[in-house]
């Protein structure tokens, strides 16, 4: 394979964002294997739904988000060509046209592989499913399109995209098993902490996101107050986008501190070292907003979140 093929394909990765969509597989399926199976070790009855389903949902939400990240640099090209001069991938590397295509083409695989897992399960009440796949299809187009450009609802929208890949595990088994009452009242109280764990997992998902996303917010201001998108950085400048993520990070401590003592009541010594991990990377969060000042500064910030983000749900095998 020439080096001009390979270069080609390690840029299509990097266009999909490759490690962001292995966040989200990752995130569904430890929802799935860590919070929803308890349901069926303590059911006395195997009426649950086919696992061939879920990772056919799974794939289809891969392909729909990395349709997602591909039409968003396509919209995006101005700005990345004043934050990121010489290593845009479009037109360096592909033109619009193949962009618009990689869209199509994922973007038609994703909402197939939904339609297929909701007709696998023979339930009328999965198009529900099939029809939130084509919202999140849709909310991730008019993002890229409309909403980034928009005071905070851009950032809004992409963290409650995010917070799904933990609520769409949930929905798929819950749907299912809406027709058989014998289950959910065999195992209430599990299934009542199942719907904690997922809310507050959920919760966690859309914060961390939320923070994540100004902070790249704050590396991109330059080419956004250029191409006049009203992000938190361009609109309210660096110190008080710092402020709104120290209010933000404090929430994500509390939240951290609710879930491991009051909600699940974790043993002491396992709680001590989960919220000790926490704290020591939350406050080392703020002390990088605190010092943060170059574009590569929020780039380590960005980073440093979205190892939060994987100790987060690494958590939930520790859990389980």
């Amino acid at each position: 394979m020439s080096g001009k093929k390979m270069n080609k394909i390690k840029a299509f990765f990097k266009l999909i964002r490759w490690s962001n969509l292995l966040m989200i597989a990752m995130m569904m399926m430890l929802v799935y294997h860590c919070v929803m199976s308890p349901l069926s070790y303590y059911s006395a009855v195997d009426v649950f739904p086919p696992s061939s389903a879920f990772y056919l949902l799974l794939i289809s939400l891969i392909f729909i988000v990395a349709g997602g990240y591909a039409i968003n640099d396509y919209f995006d090209v101005e700005t990345d060509k004043l934050n990121k001069p010489g290593k845009a991938l479009i037109p360096n590397i592909f033109s619009h046209k193949e962009v618009k295509c990689f869209y199509g083409v994922l973007t038609i695989i994703g909402l197939a592989s939904g339609l297929v897992s909701s007709i696998m399960v023979l339930n009328v009440k999965f198009y529900l499913l099939f029809a939130v796949l084509i919202l999140i299809t849709c909310l991730l187009y008019s993002y890229s399109a409309r909403y980034k450009r928009k005071l905070f609802i851009g950032n809004f929208v992409v963290s409650l995209l995010v917070s799904t890949a933990v609520f769409l595990p949930y929905l798929f088994e819950i749907l299912y098993l809406s027709d058989n009452l014998l289950i959910l009242s065999e195992c209430k109280d599990i299934a009542r902490n199942i719907v904690y764990f997922v809310l507050t997992y959920s919760l966690f998902a859309f914060l961390l996101t939320l923070i994540r996303e100004i902070i790249k917010d704050a590396e991109d201001a330059e080419g956004d107050g250029y191409t006049h998108c009203r992000t938190i950085p361009v609109v309210y400048g660096v110190n008080k986008t710092k402020t709104i993520l120290y209010v933000l990070v404090l929430m994500l401590l509390f939240l951290m501190a609710f879930y491991e003592f009051i909600l699940f009541k974790m043993e002491l010594f396992m709680a001590f070292a989960l919220i000790a991990a926490v704290t020591l990377l939350t406050f080392l969060l703020i002390f990088r907003i605190y010092k943060a000042k170059e574009y590569k500064d929020f780039h380590r910030l960005s980073v440093l979140s979205k190892v939060m983000m994987l100790i987060g749900l690494l958590s939930m095998l520790v859990l389980r």
